[in-house]
């Protein structure tokens, strides 16, 4: 459905749909919650909903661009992506960045990412972040070093290996699952993270 255009909604009123759609979420472990139960949390009509965000996607993208804004760390993230320098550390901070915030975005962002293998929407709104955001500044980066230094050979391959030692699924695997401390698993993952970067580096030009 696509949204309408005849009615203005508030900042304010976004927002008490932003965070009652996020706390839905996270309390019930799903994300098949249906508009019509967050316009109920939020205290108003489903059109109010439509005419917000126009459609699930939108509503989901909205949900993790919000939680963005309460806090610096997506600010960060997009800092150390836009590095130019080509330095190989641009990499390890850019993965620590995200490391810093996986803690904060996990609750909602295991569900998305989980969701999003068989719903649409959702996989648009996950994919905005996990690949828009994370991947593609990663590649970027390791571009940059590539056309800098003549390291990274396949640039792309060692962005791919960094995204994957450092997405959300590896924290349900490792702190979830296995229970490591968050501590743990981060000071654990910026290893990986730097192994992986001094591998590629060591290579032969």
């Amino acid at each position: 459905m696509r949204k309408p255009a005849s009615k203005t909604i508030s900042d304010e009123t976004k927002r008490r749909i932003l965070v009652a759609a996020w706390d839905l979420i996270e309390e019930s472990g799903r994300v098949d919650i249906g508009l019509a139960e967050i316009a109920q949390r939020a205290g108003m009509s489903r059109q109010t909903l439509f005419y917000a965000f126009g459609n699930r996607a939108g509503l989901l993208l909205a949900m993790v661009r919000h939680k963005d804004t309460m806090s610096n760390h997506v600010a960060r993230i997009r800092a150390e992506a836009a590095d130019q320098s080509g330095d190989p550390e641009s990499l390890v901070r850019m993965a620590e960045a995200w490391l810093d915030y996986l803690p904060i975005i996990y609750p909602v962002g295991i569900l998305l990412d989980a969701a999003a293998l068989t719903d649409a929407d959702t996989a648009t709104a996950w994919d905005d972040r996990m690949v828009g955001t994370l991947l593609q500044g990663l590649r970027r980066l390791a571009g940059r070093v590539r056309t800098e230094t003549g390291h990274f050979d396949n640039p792309d391959d060692v962005a791919d290996e960094l995204w994957a030692a450092i997405h959300p699924s590896m924290w349900r695997r490792l702190v979830v699952d296995c229970g490591w401390a968050p501590e743990h698993f981060h000071a654990n993952r910026m290893r990986v993270v730097r192994r992986t970067v001094d591998a590629y580096l060591a290579r032969p030009l």
